[in-house]
């Protein structure tokens, strides 16, 4: 039904559906005002849409905005975590801060450094190495490494740059709020050895059998359907270096026996007998993975 549609109308046919799916209301104004078209071209989308998605949207003359039903069923599949961004920071097409309320609000303790953060991401681009004044708890004053950074993780609680390190000469991930400076090194050879290809826990991906509990049996039925388990088990397949965030950010016990206590301790990793990983240790309960 949507597979003739170019990429442009692709585009403006989901901001109907975004407005009207979660904001309840759409109108010609809100394609005028972030696409910059004529109303009569606004007027031509909705009826396209419409030819679409028949019933989606209803018009409502007295307020002169289309109303989302619903039973609406959408046309335009778009991805969880695009939706959740947009509602937080605004929609993609615009970099400037949005002045009205959010309806949904990030829980942060900091923002990154969008100029440290644009040096590196420059360099993953470029292919460069990188000169980074890093603080760490060994060099609280910060030290100078040399790094090939390849890509860029948000652990849930920091972003990280995943790269390979000069001084321990092993790849590892640097927390990018604890960059001081960051300088390109221009014309530096990098070694297939020191680059993404090669970083084995990166390319690698474990999956994580994430069940209820056991300690919180009253519970399961209400953690299965919140974290939407199949067969009582949540399925989530991960890179191997990015695992050990995960888990301690939503403080699942790894333990072998499910021995941690705690009513924040929910989720119970259910094949933590099977898995190895650089970063186990940050989890909750690895070190009683042998207590019985």
């Amino acid at each position: 039904m949507t597979t003739n549609l170019t990429g442009y109308q692709t585009e403006i046919l989901a901001h109907i559906e975004f407005i009207g799916r979660f904001y309840g209301l759409v109108s010609r104004a809100d394609l005028i005002k972030r696409f910059d078209i004529s109303e009569a071209s606004a007027t031509r989308t909705f009826q396209l849409y419409n030819s679409l998605a028949p019933g989606n949207l209803i018009y409502k003359p007295n307020i002169r905005r289309y109303e989302w039903q619903d039973a609406a069923k959408p046309i335009i599949d778009v991805a969880m975590s695009k939706c959740v961004s947009t509602l937080t920071d605004g929609f993609g097409d615009s970099f400037a801060r949005i002045d009205e309320e959010p309806i949904a609000i990030k829980n942060s303790l900091f923002n990154v450094n969008l100029e440290v953060l644009s040096a590196v991401t420059r360099a993953i681009k470029r292919k460069q190495v990188i000169k980074i004044d890093y603080f760490s708890k060994s060099s609280p004053r910060s030290s100078a490494r040399d790094i090939i950074p390849h890509a860029i993780a948000d652990s849930g609680l920091r972003w990280h740059v995943r790269a390979f390190d000069r001084k321990s000469m092993e790849f590892r991930d640097f927390v990018i709020n604890r960059i001081k400076k960051a300088k390109p090194l221009s014309g530096e050879v990098i070694p297939e050895t020191q680059t993404g290809s090669s970083d084995n826990d990166w390319n690698e991906v474990v999956e994580l059998k994430i069940q209820a509990h056991p300690n919180l049996s009253g519970s399961k039925s209400m953690i299965e359907f919140e974290y939407r388990m199949v067969d009582g088990l949540l399925r989530k397949k991960v890179r191997k270096a990015l695992a050990g965030y995960l888990l301690d950010t939503w403080n699942i016990d790894t333990s072998e026996n499910a021995c941690l206590r705690g009513n924040h301790v929910m989720l119970h990793l259910k094949n933590s007998n099977e898995l190895s990983f650089p970063g186990k240790l940050l989890a909750p309960g690895s070190l009683h993975s042998n207590n019985n």
